[in-house]
């Protein structure tokens, strides 16, 4: 039987998993797995209900924990489900078990925990970020294993926690702790960023960089301001200040979408609880994404210096420190894995696929760190991390026959 023969299989038995695809969501979206960094359970009971199924199916599943003591257990689980292959190189797919708390749970139509189906949207929090790599990942290698089909090569199936909140107990930890687990020769694909045409294969992130900004002042009573240093005040002019380094860092890569470095204050901690009291301390963050054209440490001594000329003004001192720093090396063109992706997406989607840069992190960066050439592809609905998120189950079923067609390639 050719290969395409055995594709043409593949592809059908997959249309039949339509009503299992939504049962696995159902499962995955009632399992709660938010992390510990953001006041959750983390991902414990989500990975304890994938590695019996799996099993189930008879595959071997290894877990390669990071020890966490906030967590029940005291552990972050990283399951890696191995199909063995004809020979031994690898394909990877890493999806991640962690999710987003939902937010303000009044802007949701219902409980975002709890699967709703309506026509071919799945809605409910990490439908899309990441069940739907869990998904389709799953359902590819159970059409092979329905179908007693062996894929040319090796397939490892990571299920990792900590995406979220900077993978260090998840992608980091396995590269960190488990090098041989992964080899120059295997195809690494992480589904988890893309477009919603299927054509966007991302081959590129922008240097992470998360910073925290701490303002110090000195409280008082707000009927006499002038006893006290405001805080909150020097915080807002510090916010507008760091509006220059958009003009300081002004280079364009059209690789990229948005094309610029990204310069965005976003969290900010609570100061006081009552109106009457002016702050004496502020605390807030700032996201950037940075191109790699710039080096990271230019742009945290630029931020430092607008920040404290800023705050100086109100007499209040200012600290800068790092939450988060990630960056690497774009993933050529060329890749095997960039091809291969490219070729099935044209044979499902009927569709041209263009490598792109993009803004967000993946744990692809840290492959790429490694000198392991990653892609990120998946068809997204951009719903991720918003209230009443949903990914569409056309989605599902036609990227669980994407990546099959990845498995059955002979290349």
């Amino acid at each position: 039987m050719t290969g395409k023969d055995l594709f043409t299989r593949v592809a059908e038995r997959l249309g039949t998993y339509q009503q299992q695809m939504i049962d696995m969501q159902r499962e995955l979206v009632s399992r709660v797995a938010v992390g510990p960094n953001e006041g959750g359970p983390g991902e414990g009971e989500k990975a304890a209900f994938l590695s019996d199924l799996l099993r189930g199916w008879g595959l071997k599943v290894e877990n390669f924990p990071a020890p966490d003591d906030r967590v029940a257990g005291g552990e972050r689980p990283n399951l890696v489900a191995w199909v063995p292959g004809r020979r031994p190189e690898k394909i990877w797919v890493l999806s991640h078990l962690d999710v987003v708390p939902p937010g303000e749970e009044a802007l949701w139509d219902y409980d975002p925990f709890t699967l709703r189906v309506d026509g071919d949207r799945l809605y409910g929090r990490g439908t899309e970020d990441n069940h739907q790599g869990i998904v389709i990942s799953l359902m590819a290698v159970k059409a092979l294993l329905d179908l007693d089909i062996t894929p040319p090569r090796t397939l490892a199936l990571a299920l990792v926690s900590d995406e979220e909140t900077g993978s260090q107990m998840g992608a980091a930890h396995l590269l960190r702790e488990h090098p041989q687990l992964f080899g120059p020769e295997d195809l690494i694909i992480v589904p988890d960023a893309g477009n919603p045409d299927s054509t966007l294969i991302e081959v590129a992130e922008k240097s992470l960089l998360w910073l925290r900004l701490e303002l110090q002042g000195k409280q008082c009573h707000a009927s006499r301001p002038d006893l006290g240093r405001n805080s909150l005040r020097a915080c807002a002019h510090v916010i507008v200040a760091l509006e220059e380094l958009a003009r300081e860092f002004p280079l364009e890569n059209p690789l990229f979408r948005p094309p610029a470095s990204t310069f965005e204050p976003t969290k900010k901690e609570a100061n006081v609880p009552n109106i009457n009291t002016v702050p004496g301390l502020d605390v807030l963050y700032l996201d950037c994404r940075v191109l790699p054209e710039y080096d990271l440490a230019q742009v945290k001594e630029r931020v430092r210096a607008l920040g404290e000329e800023a705050a100086r003004r109100f007499g209040v001192s200012l600290k800068v420190a790092p939450v988060q720093e990630q960056s690497g090396p774009p993933t050529a063109i060329e890749a095997p894995v960039v091809q291969a992706l490219t070729r099935a997406i044209r044979e499902v989607y009927g569709r041209e696929a263009k490598p792109r840069g993009i803004g967000g992190g993946t744990v692809a960066a840290f492959f790429r760190q490694q000198g392991l050439p990653a892609a990120v592809w998946m068809t997204v609905t951009h719903t991720a991390h918003q209230p009443n998120e949903f990914c569409l189950l056309s989605n599902l079923l036609g990227d669980a026959r994407v990546l099959a067609h990845v498995f059955l390639e002979e290349e």
